[in-house]
């Protein structure tokens, strides 16, 4: 059975909603560190400037689990004609997917168990803006070679 245009422009409005939702709280707990902040400014810098005000946006960034001002905000987006508008739904999934790369600390976390090979091991270019765990690496015969690999907040050069 195929979604309604009602049911979609619910399910869109849920989810621009629910990012801003999300991000608001990222922000808040500072989870996700610079990324997720910077992605959910621009998600909330985009809504504001299309409603032309920013009342229904600033209740939901004040308390994002409120479901009077989630309610408030999707009416505002339905009367002001962005019920489905694909610039915030664009950016609504950016925000989803910079937070889906963090764990509860608010850090990126790549973490890799114990790795073994025959012949050689190489584990390389891996980036993490938070911690990366990795196990033992251990080849039988030959090398085993840890290369560039970058943890943390890189530290702005000085120019």
């Amino acid at each position: 059975m195929r979604a309604g245009r009602g049911e979609l422009v619910v399910e869109f409005l849920a989810d621009v909603i629910g990012a801003l939702a999300a991000g608001a709280l990222a922000k808040a707990n500072e989870v996700g560190g610079r990324v997720v902040v910077d992605t959910y400014d621009t998600l909330r810098a985009i809504t504001t400037g299309k409603l032309g005000k920013e009342g229904a946006v600033r209740d939901v960034e004040e308390d994002p689990r409120s479901e009077a001002a989630q309610a408030a905000l999707a009416e505002a987006l339905a009367k002001a004609g962005f019920a489905n508008d694909p610039e915030l739904g664009r950016h609504a999934a950016t925000l989803r997917t910079a937070m889906a790369g963090f764990d509860d600390s608010g850090r990126a976390a790549i973490e890799v168990g114990d790795i073994t090979g025959k012949v050689n091991v190489l584990v390389s270019h891996l980036v993490a803006s938070g911690r990366i765990q990795i196990g033992n690496l251990r080849a039988e015969t030959g090398d085993a070679t840890l290369a560039h690999v970058t943890a943390g907040t890189p530290t702005p050069k000085k120019g």
